[in-house]
């Protein structure tokens, strides 16, 4: 495994030396084979902007460590560093090394709350969900597990090694119902923009006329599974090999 971390704000804010987070991700990485992993920690203000993701679906390379997509284009503020591997699997992390947000708790994107006593907690619980998905594809460990059994599995890991974390699933508050929406049960799927991409099926054939890197823009792709009703992107597989959840809005389907 290579470690590198990017500190916007000072890293002694942690209580933790660039060393001392190398030393928590090794604890919960033990056991797991990480020749192939690169890991980036990026240390930025932003107490509600704590997120991982992993790329771990097909190889990387030097090029792609910075990204301009989505949450990570601030990554182009820090220079990639020098001697990467040639292909290699990542694993991103922003976190807010703000030690006076903790004990503190917070609710992830799945809808689980968790609840960490300092900043080392909360690293390694974050690290061991992205290197759930790494193990899961490129190890090929956890066959059809997804999100919350990654964080069923950080929660545990994290546990049995010794850090404070608590963390459970909680309800997803409903949203009123509109008495509109009630007397007119087909208006929202009527009005639905992209209706016609959640009526395809698995292998239909995608043009995608947007893409930032300029790499895909005029291609065609499949779909690689149905669309969820409540979904923002789609998963599609470029003429490339590579598999991507591309924004809806930047596909058309092919007549």
């Amino acid at each position: 495994m290579r470690f590198y971390c990017h500190a916007a704000a000072r890293s002694a804010e942690t209580g933790l030396s660039p060393d001392d987070i190398l030393r928590v991700l090794k604890r919960i990485s033990e056991g797991t084979e990480t020749a192939d992993l690169v890991v980036a920690v990026y240390l930025m203000p932003g107490v509600h902007r704590t997120r991982g993701t992993a790329y771990v679906r097909h190889w990387m390379t030097p090029k792609e460590f910075q990204t301009g997509r989505g949450h990570w284009g601030f990554t182009r503020r820090f220079p990639a560093p020098d001697g990467l591997p040639a292909r290699f699997k990542l694993i991103r992390m922003r976190l807010d090394p703000d030690l006076t947000a903790f004990p503190r708790t917070e609710r992830d994107g799945y809808h689980w709350l968790f609840g960490y006593r300092t900043f080392s907690d909360q690293i390694a619980t974050l690290f061991a969900h992205e290197l759930h998905h790494y193990r899961r594809h490129h190890l090929g460990l956890h066959p059809r597990e997804g999100e919350h059994s990654a964080n069923r599995w950080a929660l545990e890991t994290a546990l049995h090694l010794g850090f404070t974390v608590e963390g459970r699933p909680v309800r997803r508050p409903r949203k009123p119902r509109s008495k509109i929406l009630a007397l007119l049960p087909g208006l929202r799927r009527r009005t639905d923009p992209y209706a016609h991409l959640k009526s395809l099926k698995a292998g239909a054939r995608l043009l995608i006329t947007h893409d930032p890197k300029g790499d895909y823009a005029g291609q065609i792709t499949l779909l690689m599974r149905p669309v969820r009703a409540n979904a923002k992107r789609i998963v599609i597989r470029t003429p490339d090999g590579k598999t991507w959840r591309w924004p809806m809005a930047w596909v058309k389907t092919v007549e």
